[in-house]
């Protein structure tokens, strides 16, 4: 990761948030030998932790504008509820909330919807745009569980009556990452991935979300970067309540009647209907059996959906500049959703071999180019309109916040978001907090490793230990669980992950392999590490079953209270590299502590030390609750917090990206 290393070269300069005098500042502002968008000053900036918080913020918004609304997601769900009044669907869908805005007759807004979208193969695992192949895969969030009846049919409508053109000013366009980036992307990163695993490459996905509103109005202007999909799982509050109502019920079997014991089912039921219309008195109260079957569907399948823990951020100011050029650069990049190419990828096998998906893939690619039309000439006009509106027209006469926007983005070679996450490591000096949906980056680890010992070597006579605090969630597969082993390995957690730990102790007995190290020799080389997950339970826990994991879909790091960075891109080979991915990197200190005050007490009850202050206690504290809790939940016992240690105890599967 210290390919850009050299041209961090330093002088002295002069930074107006340090006073007036020339001052040697830490050059936290990524560069590279690829083009990189510039530091914006003059912002205001908000973090924005957990669905609630950010969703309630974006329908404000919305319904605030008055010229455009720009959105780029991996995953549209259009029946999702943003902000819910004591009931899971009692508000406004994000469909409905588009379609009035849109629709206005005083000023009609303008909605742009770029959504990732490859073909019915990708979408058959994803399932990111439930609704966007009618109601054949009703499923969202991956393997999380089947919509409702009507959400299903409610989404299934809105894209039909969107692709139709009903909503003229709703404007929805797709894209996808050409394989012909996949190889270059991937030169030289370190990844071991078996037949399996290397079928995940040939989909590197658009997975960048952000939200960017009357762009063309700069005093008004506000946008987003999110770790957030706009998806109704990943609506949830801070506390993450065990079972809350107010996050969706899902179905582990799919509800929506389309198999032939239904249709059975539905001619009985006409049949009882004619009956009964036919013998019975109008004043005696008709029983539905179909009710009663819906309702013993629901007492069999239904659940609530997982908690889910994420952070977006919330920006004015000429940072909006940069975050136009990413969703005009993607909508030039994007095409217009054809049903020839849908009905096409229908009828295409999915094939039992590589080199036969290989050939599936490539004909998915030049299919596309034949027969989805591309953008209209009014797109075209739209974007050069935007071009000329100036970067200083958004600085904000209170803003005290600079930034820098960041992507990965294989289609222009960039990989500024690994770079941001190899210069925030050189520039660790107390304290390195992390909480992202993976930490698979094996590079990373070494990064840290590497930049702590070069900070304590001869010379540079640094003593005081860093403080690493990574937060993540258990791998999804087993195929994703070497990965993270293999970063846990090298930060002294390899106790947390036994069925790999055991393998590799019998192997270093046999000499054949290193002994792992442990935390206490990794304390002695100057890192303390505390590995975590985050859990939420009943009142009064009685079995497993009544404890619940609260997913960590965030992806955030922040050093020393002093820079941070809040997006869409997980500690993995596939974000670094191979997806497109957008995050923000900002040294408002302001933010950096806020954020990180506001996560520390949601997991652990507690906010730990002042601004800038020694993280030695808090460090044994989260050390000391991680380790209680995962004791408590194995006696079946009240969790203090939501901080349990990490712990994955399978035997892992075939290596994936």
């Amino acid at each position: 990761m210290d390919e850009n290393w050299d041209l961090y070269k330093q002088t002295l300069t002069y930074n107006v948030a340090t006073g007036p005098y020339q001052c040697l500042t830490t050059p936290w502002w990524i560069r590279a030998r690829h083009k990189v968008y510039e530091p914006r000053h003059r912002c205001e900036l908000e973090a924005l932790n957990c669905g609630q918080d950010v969703f309630a913020r974006i329908q404000a918004d919305i319904l605030a504008a008055e010229s455009s609304i720009d959105i780029v997601t991996w995953g549209f769900d259009p029946g999702m509820v943003l902000v819910r009044n004591g009931l899971t669907e009692n508000g406004l869908r994000y469909g409905d909330l588009l379609k009035q805005v849109a629709s206005c007759t005083d000023k009609p807004v303008t909605v742009r919807l770029l959504l990732w979208h490859d073909d019915l193969m990708s979408h058959g695992k994803m399932k990111n745009n439930p609704g966007y192949y009618g109601g054949r895969f009703p499923t969202i969030g991956a393997s999380a569980g089947y919509l409702s009846e009507s959400h299903e049919k409610y989404n299934v409508a809105w894209f039909d009556d969107v692709r139709a053109n009903k909503f003229p000013n709703i404007i929805l366009r797709v894209r996808e990452v050409p394989l012909q980036y996949k190889n270059t992307a991937l030169a030289g990163e370190i990844y071991d991935i078996k037949v399996t695993g290397w079928l995940g490459t040939l989909y590197p996905t658009h997975h960048q979300k952000m939200v960017l509103i009357d762009y063309e109005l700069p005093s008004r202007a506000v946008g987003y970067v999110m770790g957030h999909n706009s998806t109704t799982d990943f609506w949830d509050t801070a506390a993450h309540s065990f079972n809350d109502p107010l996050r969706e019920t899902l179905y582990r079997k799919n509800p929506i009647e389309t198999d032939l014991v239904s249709q059975l089912h539905a001619v009985v039921d006409d049949a009882n209907d004619y009956f009964w219309e036919q013998t019975m008195p109008p004043e005696r109260p008709r029983v539905s059996r179909k009710a009663e079957r819906t309702n013993r569907f629901h007492r069999e399948h239904a659940f609530t959906a997982k908690p889910y823990q994420d952070v977006s951020l919330r920006m004015q100011g000429p940072i909006l500049y940069d975050l136009n050029h990413n969703f005009c650069q993607g909508w030039a990049d994007s095409f217009v959703p054809n049903s020839a190419f849908m009905q096409a990828l229908w009828m295409t096998p999915p094939g039992v071999m590589v080199a036969p998906l290989v050939k599936v893939a490539e004909a998915v690619l030049k299919l596309d180019s034949e027969v989805c039309p591309r953008l209209p000439t009014t797109d075209a006009a739209f974007i050069a309109r935007r071009e000329k509106v100036a970067w200083n027209a958004f600085k904000r006469a209170k803003g005290q916040h600079s930034a820098q926007l960041m992507r990965t983005q294989p289609m222009y070679g960039e990989k500024g978001i690994k770079e941001c996450y190899a210069n925030l490591t050189r520039r660790v000096q107390h304290y390195m907090f992390i909480q992202n949906q993976y930490v698979q980056y094996e590079a990373w680890a070494t990064q840290l490793k590497k930049c702590v010992a070069n900070l304590r070597a001869f010379g540079a006579g640094y003593t005081k230990p860093i403080y690493l605090f990574i937060l993540t969630s258990t791998p999804e597969t087993s195929g994703m669980d070497l990965p993270t082993y293999a970063v846990a390995k090298k930060l002294g957690q390899s106790h947390t992950m036994p069925v790999e730990h055991k393998e590799v102790e019998e192997k270093a007995k046999k000499r054949k392999a290193a002994m792992p190290i442990t935390p206490n020799g990794l304390a002695r080389q100057g890192i303390n590490v505390v590995m975590g997950s985050l859990w939420t339970c009943k009142a009064s826990p009685k079995s497993a079953a009544d404890y619940e994991e609260i997913y960590i879909h965030a992806k955030v790091a922040i050093v020393d209270d002093a820079a941070f960075t809040i997006g869409s891109a997980n500690l993995s080979v596939r974000s670094m590299a191979l997806d497109s991915e957008l995050n923000v990197l900002s040294q408002a200190q302001d933010v950096a502590y806020g954020l990180r005050t506001a996560l520390f007490k949601q997991c652990t009850d507690d906010f730990g030390p002042s601004q800038f202050g020694d993280m030695e206690s808090t460090f044994d504290k989260w050390l000391t609750l991680s380790k209680n809790n995962h004791v408590a939940m194995k006696m079946g016992q009240q969790l203090r917090g939501q901080l349990v240690q990490f712990h994955v105890n399978r035997k892992p599967g075939s290596p994936v990206m």
